[in-house]
């Protein structure tokens, strides 16, 4: 399976910028899978959130999910801004090879210190979805140093977690050793897609990537600046759980059980 990471900058208009991350998930080699960042269409433009953001109707129709049905492959769409009842969340949507919208999540943990708690509130945990023969989840950046969350996905099931993130380049040892931890703790593969570019005064630079189940940074190919490919084999979850199965040698009656069974409404 091949997984591209979409790591380029904000610039322009929401909808060029939607148009410009799908235009590049395609660029040939199509891979099997595309990743975009967290709020990819418009960044952290706090007073503008409530304007820009979109209502749940308008999510099936986002060019996303028409670049997915014409290309035949899965996106995981990054996070957009959505209206809800209770107000703005942070939500992570996936299309499917057929176009449909077929998983949402939303970010779980505001990261307070940068204000984000004044345009969003916190959103729900989506649970997994069906991804090429296994099982997915997301996270949305920030949510990555809350391991409670993570666990209670992978106790759902979840053998691939992706984590749209906008994480600045100075903090970018800490993200890719978190997304290892991800992985190395539970034996599966965890995708971290950043944002690219400078936005907002800050410097991302994407240098995300992709941790495999033992741990370790798989090495990707690059298609051009700030688009690359990886290549995973889902079968190593398994292989790996054969030599050592973390999550059979729990023991949750010293420090609690957590459940993987509430999903998305």
């Amino acid at each position: 399976m091949i997984i591209r990471l979409v790591e380029l900058s904000i610039e322009g208009s929401p909808t060029e910028n939607m148009h410009k991350f799908s235009e590049a998930a395609v660029i040939p080699p199509v891979p099997d899978a595309a990743v975009f960042p967290e709020l990819y269409s418009t960044g952290f433009v706090l007073d503008d959130i409530n304007s820009l953001a979109f209502s749940t109707e308008e999510l099936s129709d986002l060019p996303a999910a028409s670049t997915a049905r014409e290309n035949s492959l899965w996106i995981i769409g990054g996070t957009v801004p959505v209206k809800t009842d209770d107000g703005v969340v942070n939500r992570m949507v996936v299309y499917s090879p057929e176009g449909t919208l077929s998983y949402q999540t939303e970010k779980v943990h505001l990261f307070k210190q940068m204000g984000e708690d004044r345009a969003f509130i916190p959103g729900r945990c989506g649970g997994t979805f069906s991804f090429m023969g296994t099982t997915g989840a997301g996270i949305v950046c920030y949510d990555l140093r809350f391991p409670e969350l993570s666990r209670r996905l992978v106790l759902a099931g979840a053998e691939i977690l992706f984590v749209p993130a906008q994480w600045p380049i100075g903090r970018m040892e800490l993200f890719r050793s978190l997304l290892r931890a991800r992985s190395a703790e539970a034996q599966i593969f965890t995708v971290g897609c950043n944002l690219g570019g400078e936005h907002l005064g800050i410097i991302f630079g994407g240098s995300g990537g992709v941790a495999h189940p033992g741990g370790k940074m798989i090495k990707g190919h690059s298609v051009m600046p700030g688009i690359t490919d990886f290549e995973i084999d889902l079968t190593d979850v398994e292989e790996m759980k054969k030599h050592i199965n973390c999550l059979e040698d729990r023991r949750p009656q010293e420090y609690g059980t957590l459940s993987g069974k509430r999903g998305y409404q």
